[in-house]
């Protein structure tokens, strides 16, 4: 038997504390809802007010939580646990927070204490009969000494230093959250071809886990993994990174999801969601109504039929110092540009093929034909709506031009 304190009793927590009391061990429990851990009395756990009082003379205290704030509030706020721990105790913290958040909790513990990363793959079915996938970072010393009270709970797997478990569950629930993006996409396409979605979704079950889960979800059950959390862990794995590739349009549909008032929902949500909300799309062309451009380095049309719009203002060859590189130099001024211009799109998750309109004032049409060469070899594809007007000045006195643009992001 171990003294536990288990602090957090959402709808996973409450079933792990469960079975800690029922394989015997001496619990406390705490939550913010005092009524959920009074619930517990009957199976044997002995609900308290503060986490302090929670965790006086525990041997292991396991925090099941909704995110860092909430982790480091139990621990360091008013009445946390953190000073009231004994000497030698270990916490295992299984909430989901992400590695620099473990590091940080874990540079502010009291001496002498151990702490576990310990994040649960899993959802309530298998917190129910423990089975859940528990991805342990820490020091061996201090897993060894909870290992085998977290062995109830699921099948403990050691996956290296403290911080490893938290970015293994990012890793993993990116995963998750993606396959459930791309199913959406991929039933859409079924609709579009004609294929029955019932058969689609049966076929599919045979590769993805994540289509089985559809396939048995129904309208009334209760949410496993809500979309709110989902997106929560989403976005700490992409804390940082560039704003570009798969995850990165996956995040944006899922805030497309969240803003739709699906944040309560399944994760299942996020698939429909996508499968009835058409991605943005972005036409260019020339109607056969009007003369064709009179060159081809521009369209006369763009059709966007959904999707946020971009508009970013003139940008002149200004650098860091204030100064325009190079007067007089329109290739260089025209390349100055373009790469500024480049990053102000990667910095919202688009490029140039996302273009729609481009506007340009030059204070010598007769140098375009140098402008134009260097926009060429940025605009690759088809090319946006554009508008080249002659100036005779521009707002700063060595810039021979200034560009505007306009994208769909996608």
């Amino acid at each position: 038997m171990t003294r536990i304190a288990f602090l957090g009793l959402g709808r996973m927590g409450v079933l792990m504390a469960r079975r800690l009391a029922a394989a015997g061990h001496d619990l406390t429990v705490w939550n913010r809802t005092p009524a959920r851990a009074a619930s517990l009395a009957e199976a044997g756990a002995t609900a308290c007010g503060t986490p302090a009082e929670a965790v006086q003379d525990r041997e292991l205290v396991v925090t099941m939580l909704t995110d860092a704030a909430a982790v480091e509030e139990v621990l360091f706020g008013p009445d946390g646990a953190a000073p009231a721990l004994p000497p030698g105790a270990v916490i295992a913290d299984m909430s989901t927070i992400g590695p620099e958040a473990v590091h940080r909790v874990r540079s502010r513990l009291p001496e002498g204490i151990g702490h576990v990363d310990a994040p649960v793959s899993g959802s309530l079915p298998q917190a129910e009969a423990g089975e859940l996938a528990i991805l342990a970072g820490a020091e061996p010393d201090d897993l060894a000494r909870c290992a085998d009270a977290l062995a109830v709970l699921g099948n403990v797997r050691h996956v290296g230093p403290p911080g490893s478990g938290a970015a293994l569950k990012l890793v993993v629930n990116s995963a998750l959250v993606g396959n459930f993006a791309v199913l959406g996409e991929t039933l859409a396409l079924a609709d579009r071809l004609g294929v029955d979605p019932a058969l689609a979704l049966d076929a599919l079950t045979r590769t993805s886990p994540q289509a089985r889960r559809l396939q048995e979800h129904t309208d009334g059950d209760a949410p496993r993994f809500t979309l709110a959390l989902a997106a929560k862990d989403l976005g700490l794995a992409l804390d940082g990174a560039p704003p570009a590739g798969v995850l990165s349009t996956v995040r944006a549909r899922t805030d497309a999801a969240l803003a739709a008032g699906l944040g309560g929902h399944d994760l299942v949500a996020l698939t429909d969601h996508i499968r009835r909300t058409p991605s943005m799309r972005v036409t260019l062309g020339n109607p056969e109504t009007v003369p064709a451009p009179p060159n081809p380095a521009y369209s006369h049309t763009a059709y966007v039929t959904q999707g946020p719009m971009l508009y970013v203002s003139g940008q002149i060859a200004l650098g860091a110092d204030g100064k325009v590189d190079k007067p007089g130099d329109m290739t260089r001024q025209s390349e100055v540009i373009l790469s500024l211009l480049e990053r102000i799109l990667a910095a919202h998750g688009a490029g140039f093929g996302d273009v729609v309109n481009i506007r340009t004032f030059i204070t010598d049409l007769d140098r375009l034909r140098e402008y134009g060469a260097v926009r060429r070899r940025y605009f690759t594809g088809p090319p946006p709506t554009s508008t080249t007007v002659e100036v005779p000045r521009l707002f700063h006195p060595d810039a021979l031009l200034e560009v505007e643009i306009v994208a769909a992001v996608p």
